[in-house]
């Protein structure tokens, strides 16, 4: 079975040559927080009468005019996600146009509205990569967590018309207590497609949808959230590689997606704010999508601004005290945005993630001997 993407040698380097010159040479465009499916654990999904009252979804021309100026400051990379993207109005004519920029194009899709109209166009404007995330094996499953009894059946349609189409796929799966028992029947059948799973049980607060979800989300208890992360990685690296891995005690959580990629320091060791942003739907420059502060909108004080804006929020962040000195740190990797969607701030200790990692080398040892006996 593939496992986590290796991301190309050439894409860390441009990324560590960029970060000495904070060149913006990847973005995210969040379209739309309008969605298809409902899943509990959403971070932004809202209906479209809560999105209207909050501000209006912005034009395929607006979108383009961003594409330029970032384009003229060095982006190469860009992620078009949601919300679903192929929901957005005129996603087929952005996308082609965006695609004819020459940018590295990736989309985030949960795969139920690629059909084989979709398909005609996109095999002729071929994406990077498109990610899709997998919420279980079953309509069932999809029914129980994401509102809509025919997800699995759609998306095992959709994989099979990109697979047909040579378009490049990796699967995301965000593990909760609604899919928990689809688990291993998620990497088996990413496995018998041939297809690369990067799977997660750690959901950060949804605090952009709702502020008042401080440490909140419908999600694992943190013991629980450790037992599955040692299941996926047991899953995901083979019993043999696993038990090596539980034996040799260098035992760590890895939640971070490829996307995210790592540049080491005191605050932030990521990307954001350094190589990357991250703009939202209703027009906020971020630095990380997880992290619902003040970004500025660059239809309004430019593309600049709103790109120095966001270098200052990460260089303004100072983590906890607590966890810089902290034996288990390189366990646990918290990262910024996990410390401010738990707690509400930067200098708090995410209680959260230190029990999940407190107990991962214990729930290593009982999917071990799980699998053992």
């Amino acid at each position: 079975m593939k496992q986590r993407l290796i991301e190309p040698r050439l894409t860390e380097f441009l990324h560590r040559k960029a970060s000495i010159t904070s060149t913006p040479i990847s973005g995210t465009f969040e379209l739309s927080p309008l969605c298809n499916m409902d899943c509990k654990m959403c971070y932004i999904k809202m209906s479209k009468e809560k999105q209207e009252s909050i501000a209006r979804l912005r034009t395929k021309d607006e979108w383009l005019e961003l594409a330029k100026d970032a384009k003229d400051r060095g982006m190469l990379f860009l992620l078009l996600t949601g919300g679903e993207p192929f929901l957005v109005k005129d996603f087929k004519e952005l996308y082609i146009e965006l695609h004819k920029m020459g940018f590295c194009l990736s989309i985030n899709s949960n795969g139920t509205m690629i059909n084989e109209d979709v398909i005609k166009w996109l095999k002729h404007y071929p994406p990077t990569r498109i990610n899709i995330t997998l919420y279980g094996a079953s309509d069932e499953t999809y029914a129980r967590l994401c509102d809509n009894p025919k997800g699995f059946t759609q998306v095992k349609a959709a994989l099979d018309l990109l697979k047909e189409n040579n378009i490049q796929v990796k699967l995301n799966c965000s593990v909760t207590p609604y899919n928990k028992d689809d688990l291993r029947k998620m990497m088996k059948f990413a496995q018998d497609n041939d297809l690369i799973i990067q799977a997660t049980s750690y959901m950060f607060p949804p605090l952009r949808k709702d502020s008042t979800q401080i440490g909140q989300n419908n999600r694992f208890s943190p013991n629980d959230a450790s037992l599955y992360g040692a299941y996926i990685s047991a899953y995901s690296n083979g019993f043999d590689n696993f038990k090596a891995y539980v034996e040799s005690g260098q035992i760590e959580l890895y939640d971070t997606d490829d996307d995210c990629g790592v540049i080491e320091g005191d605050s932030m060791r990521c990307r954001a704010g350094i190589t990357s942003f991250w703009m939202t739907w209703e027009g906020k420059m971020l630095p990380c999508g997880m992290i619902p502060d003040e970004g500025k909108d660059p239809w309004e004080v430019g593309f600049d601004s709103a790109w120095e804006n966001a270098k200052n929020i990460v260089k303004d962040i100072k983590l906890p005290v607590e966890c810089a000195g902290c034996g288990k740190k390189e366990r646990c990797k918290a990262c910024a945005a996990m410390v401010y969607t738990e707690t509400g701030s930067y200098d708090k200790v995410p209680q959260y993630r230190c029990e999940m990692t407190n107990f991962y080398q214990d729930a290593c040892q009982k999917v071990l001997c799980e699998l053992e006996s």
